[in-house]
């Protein structure tokens, strides 16, 4: 058998297992090439199939990525920073992730600010004075999550986070 000839069958199978994977959730041509190195197939086969399905259309790691990154945003639990390491993760590249993160923030009006606030209220470290201890807890949590620094100086240096109503 010719190393460059891919088995029919063999495409077959794995173009079946892609659509599979595919059905569950989207996945990056980066997730199937390993998914499908997995379970054994030959490098020809698995560019076979990978090129099968993006002909369909099923496979498009651009709107992966944008699609990706806009959900991550809208739950409300990670910074810019943190999506795109996600989405690196996924095997996209940075140039790729980066341009999807930018996309996806403006699509869903991204409040970077707002959404450390809502980490935080969410640990219970918004609405009252924090502790050295627990200061130092919920800047780790946001950079943890992908918060640029400027974002977390504004929003545990901001006077919000201090009890209101206390006039001396």
């Amino acid at each position: 058998m010719d190393s460059e000839q891919a088995p029919p069958e063999e495409v077959k199978r794995a173009t079946d297992m892609c659509v599979r994977l595919l059905a569950v959730r989207a996945r990056s041509g980066h997730e199937l090439l390993t998914a499908l190195t997995r379970k054994g197939f030959s490098e020809p086969v698995c560019t076979a199939a990978l090129e099968q399905v993006r002909g369909w259309g099923y496979l498009d790691d651009e709107r992966f990525a944008r699609e990706r990154a806009a959900a991550l945003l809208q739950r409300g639990k990670y910074g810019p920073e943190g999506v795109l390491q996600r989405l690196q993760a996924h095997g996209l590249s940075p140039e790729a992730a980066s341009a999807a993160v930018v996309t996806a923030s403006d699509t869903v009006e991204f409040d970077a600010e707002a959404t450390a606030r809502q980490v935080l209220e969410r640990r219970g470290l918004l609405g009252r004075k924090l502790e050295p201890k627990e200061h130092a807890r919920a800047g780790r949590l946001l950079v943890s999550r992908g918060f640029s620094s400027d974002v977390i100086q504004r929003v545990l240096g901001d006077a919000t986070l201090e009890p209101s109503g206390l006039d001396d």
